[in-house]
């Protein structure tokens, strides 16, 4: 079945997974496509009246179950990399994804501290990617918007010239 993933940022992603799918095997997709861990997605799912969290022991059940169906309308948050815990990350459940750069010793705090600092990094200039890419359309909104000022300011005074040699010609039949 075919589902509509909305990403935080405003993009989406449509992506085909099966009708007896995982909650689990959903996010592992996302996850590829927005090359992050599945320990920091967050979905919601529903419509606007039934629109819900889906929660971290919920990753066994099938979409379906869930109310998930053919073109279905998904959210995807993220959480903070400082947000996911040790005890997460320590699980063992995302051994083999491929999105997770630090390794089981960087976790358990034995290992390489340049590892732990390098993930640290990494999820924080993935926050600011995210932060930069809202600005920039940000800055592009009050572009648009400064530039749709300065046609109205030249059609005003193209108008007012216009009407001011009206003027003048009246004024000048008059005399």
């Amino acid at each position: 079945m075919k589902v509509s993933v909305e990403i935080i940022t405003g993009t989406f992603i449509d992506t085909d997974v099966s009708e007896d799918a995982t909650v689990k095997e959903m996010k592992e997709k996302i996850a590829v496509e927005v090359k992050l861990p599945v320990t920091r997605l967050i979905l919601v799912i529903g419509d606007e009246e039934t629109r819900r969290l889906v929660m971290e022991d919920e990753d066994d059940m099938m979409l379906r179950d869930l109310g998930v169906g053919e073109d279905s309308h998904i959210y995807l948050f993220f959480k903070h990399p400082d947000l996911v815990s040790k005890e997460e990350r320590s699980k063992g459940e995302d051994d083999d994804d491929p999105m997770e750069e630090v390794s089981s010793e960087a976790e358990s705090g034995r290992g390489n501290e340049e590892e732990v600092e390098k993930a640290k990094i990494d999820g924080e200039e993935e926050d600011q990617a995210m932060k930069d890419e809202e600005e920039d359309r940000d800055v592009k909104v009050d572009e648009d918007e400064e530039e749709k000022e300065k046609e109205k300011d030249g059609e005003a005074k193209y108008v007012k010239e216009e009407a001011r040699e009206v003027e003048e010609a009246d004024n000048k039949q008059e005399n």
